[in-house]
């Protein structure tokens, strides 16, 4: 691990957008903000900024500067009114209705209607986009009607108990009026189509991986942003460019203790620490039949490795051991299931019990053949991968590294299945972390679920699929912990993710700049760089702060 944060290199190296010409998305809100603040941010484009084709969670954070969305959570996890001035609820939570902000325009000075709303739920539904794009069609909406010159209805097939926050508070409202001549809105690559109805307009844009620049609009319906520009280019390293002035805000996945103390003992930064925002997780794939099938197996493999040295080693002691319930440290839904705490002798008997025995060459034999397996693993993940081997090689079982870039070819060839186990970083290009809503067990391992490039390959328990539904329609938090905690428990005992470890994640940055940054709580849409403090200055709430 090093201050370069391993998901944004991922997700770098899955953009697909090529270069195009410096340009600017010129509208009505693009006047003259006298607002000192500027930040600069230290990452590339992560895909061609639209809601079709930004890539994974920072090409979301860059592509929701310009777009806005009905609701949107700031740093206490509560979601605000935001393109909505308001919104109620049906009694049996079928029916939403949002009223619309009078004040909201389009950047081209057209205002935002129902009838954008109503397009984008029609628009997303029959679009197919790559899976690298965080936000996909919604599932589950059975009619969007516009109800009044300002309010739009949205009616659910089911109770949809996290439809507030991941599709009110996260699906981007597109123009009708831009995108309805569009087929193909993946494929769209002109910056004439980024009109948003966000606080800023882009300002240049020079392809997948090169510098953003962003103006704030005057007019926005909040009032003037706090921050007025905002840069967004490529730093070799985010905490020496921290240091040296060419960024406002590094993060650090497992950083060195040396590495912090520089940044601790110093009062011009500032620091915020979260466990559980990301994993490095042991794949195995069930989809092909033999020993990984067997779930002996897999929980002899998960004694066998020591993950509690796994955070000493790679993390530096700034993390935690993986938790077999999937779920982070810091998730409130996060309950006590069966460790599999480190027990090489244990993880002996239990293939013994599966009939594999030791050979002369030291590798088990049994009635699946050898218990010899490819381990795919990104290039940045070779030093997890050697102590994986290592580990297993002391209970008879080897594993033959495949080191990959990590990308298309680590996650593509994991989406196809194309492998016997696999070291994969979680999110990766996913939407919400293991301290995201619980609803996240649904998506990664339900076997209901199309293929995804982080979901669990082969994994079928229909006790799982049926409590991840019922918790996905039950508003009672009590009722819905006690299912959240049975399906950790089946996860805990079925194994077929092991999460190896969760590193901690760090936000240090430039207090004279900005002093109140946070990772959003639950991670969704967003985890660092939301677009609620560049607006309000402030953690909190829509009120602007008043300029230094």
């Amino acid at each position: 691990m090093t201050g370069i944060d391993r998901r944004r290199l991922l997700l770098g190296a899955l953009g697909g957008a090529g270069a195009l010409a410096l340009g600017a998305c010129r509208g009505s809100g693009g006047g003259t903000n006298t607002a000192r603040t500027r930040v600069r941010l230290p990452h590339g484009a992560l895909g061609f900024p639209s809601p079709f084709a930004a890539n994974g969670g920072l090409g979301y954070n860059q592509m929701s500067l310009v777009y806005d969305t009905l609701l949107w959570k700031d740093g206490s996890g509560r979601l605000l009114p935001w393109l909505a001035s308001s919104t109620t609820s049906s009694p049996d939570n079928l029916t939403h209705t949002f009223e619309l902000r009078e004040a909201a325009r389009w950047s081209d000075g057209r205002p935002v209607t129902p009838a954008d709303v109503v397009f984008t739920f029609d628009y997303y539904a029959k679009q197919i986009l790559p899976p690298p794009v965080t936000i996909q069609g919604p599932e589950g909406i059975a009619k969007v009607a516009a109800t009044g010159p300002r309010t739009v209805e949205i009616t659910l097939e089911r109770p949809n108990v996290t439809f507030a926050e991941q599709v009110a508070g996260a699906l981007p409202i597109v123009p009708e009026h831009v995108w309805s001549p569009i087929r193909r809105a993946a494929e769209e690559q002109d910056l004439k189509v980024l009109v948003g109805s966000g606080a800023y307009r882009l300002e240049s844009y020079r392809g997948d991986s090169e510098a953003l620049s962003y103006v704030a609009k005057d007019d926005y319906h909040f009032g003037r942003p706090y921050v007025a520009r905002i840069q967004s280019a490529e730093v070799d390293d985010e905490l020496t460019g921290l240091l040296s002035g060419t960024t406002d805000v590094a993060r650090g996945v497992g950083v060195r203790p040396d590495t912090l103390a520089r940044f601790t003992g110093d009062t011009r930064f500032g620091m915020v620490a979260q466990q559980g925002n990301s994993t490095s997780a042991l794949y195995f794939n069930l989809a092909k039949p033999g020993p990984l099938a067997d779930p002996k197996v897999r929980r002899a493999f998960a004694l066998a490795i020591d993950r509690k040295d796994l955070v000493t080693r790679l993390a530096f002691g700034s993390g935690r051991p993986g938790n077999p319930g999937f779920l982070g440290p810091d998730n409130p839904f996060t309950t006590e299931v069966p460790q599999h705490d480190l027990d090489v002798a244990g993880a002996g008997l239990l293939l013994d019990g599966a009939g594999y025995r030791l050979a002369g060459n030291g590798i088990r034999q049994g009635p699946s053949g050898p218990l010899s397996f490819e381990l795919l693993v990104g290039t940045l993940d070779v030093p997890l991968a050697e102590i994986l081997v290592g580990a297993l090689r002391r209970v008879g079982v080897e594993l033959r590294p495949k080191p990959v870039e990590i990308g298309p070819q680590l996650f593509g060839t994991k989406l196809f299945g194309s492998y016997d186990l696999a070291v994969l970083g979680y999110p990766g290009p996913s939407a919400s972390g293991p301290n995201g809503d619980p609803d996240v067990l649904r998506q990664v391992f339900s076997s209901t679920l199309p293929p995804s490039l982080t979901g669990a390959s082969g994994y079928a328990n229909p006790e799982f699929d049926r409590l991840a539904e019922e918790q996905r329609s039950t508003f009672d938090e009590n009722q819905r912990r006690g299912l959240v905690g049975r399906m950790q428990r089946i996860l805990a005992e079925d194994l077929p993710i092991v999460p190896l470890f969760y590193p901690e994640t760090v936000l240090l940055f430039r207090k004279n700049v900005l002093d109140e940054w946070y990772f959003t709580p639950g991670q969704y849409p967003t985890s660092e760089s939301n677009k609620q403090l560049f607006i309000t200055g402030r953690k909190t709430g829509t009120e602007i702060r008043p300029p230094r």
